[in-house]
């Protein structure tokens, strides 16, 4: 791989759209995101963790983002924030592996529908493409949740296939899920 003498680092701490500000979280922000979409039932059913029952498991999460933050590794994610009245709406959060990188995203409930997902996707893959680095942005899904796959979908990254007994989702079943794999390549 080409070396490159300044290249663009990937993640950065803000990011922006329209409507939205993708930011690294803060401790203080545990209660919005605990009423926001923490602790929402709804959009945990295929992720691989449940709704959390106490604003003390938000905080201890966030401590962790924070840390991944700070050290500059691991997964690394943002609060997605509205603009206009900074409400908190939901995560969206990647891990860099060389020259690809993997997104994982949940979104309140109540926002559903908005248009909020796939607009904070669409920006963290361009942000991605802006760092020679990186060829390839990929997400998976459980292979029965057609609302993230819809997401991807939106935002030009393409089904490459299912991921067999890949995906633990404990709110759905015991035992591994198979997984569908999205992604969109550089020039794509």
């Amino acid at each position: 791989m080409p070396c490159y003498t300044s290249p663009v680092e990937f993640p950065p701490e803000e990011l922006e759209t329209a409507r939205l500000r993708l930011r690294r979280p803060r401790i203080e922000d545990s209660e919005a995101a605990f009423d926001s979409y923490t602790s929402d039932e709804n959009i945990t059913r295929y992720l691989t963790w449940s709704a959390h029952t106490t604003v003390a498991q938000t905080r201890e999460y966030f401590q962790q983002t924070i840390d991944a933050w700070d050290l500059r590794m691991g997964h690394r994610v943002w609060l997605i924030e509205r603009k206009h009245d900074r409400v908190l709406t939901g995560t969206i959060g990647c891990t860099v592996h060389f020259h690809r990188v993997e997104v994982g995203f949940a979104l309140g409930s109540r926002f559903w529908g908005l248009g909020y997902m796939p607009e904070a996707l669409q920006r963290v893959c361009e942000a991605a493409f802006e760092d020679p680095r990186i060829y390839r942005v990929q997400a998976l899904c459980d292979e029965e949740n057609r609302r993230s796959s819809r997401v991807m979908e939106k935002v030009g990254m393409e089904l490459e296939g299912t991921l067999k007994g890949y995906g633990s989702h404990p709110n759905r079943s015991d035992t591994p899920r198979d997984c569908l794999m999205y992604a969109r390549i550089r020039g794509d």
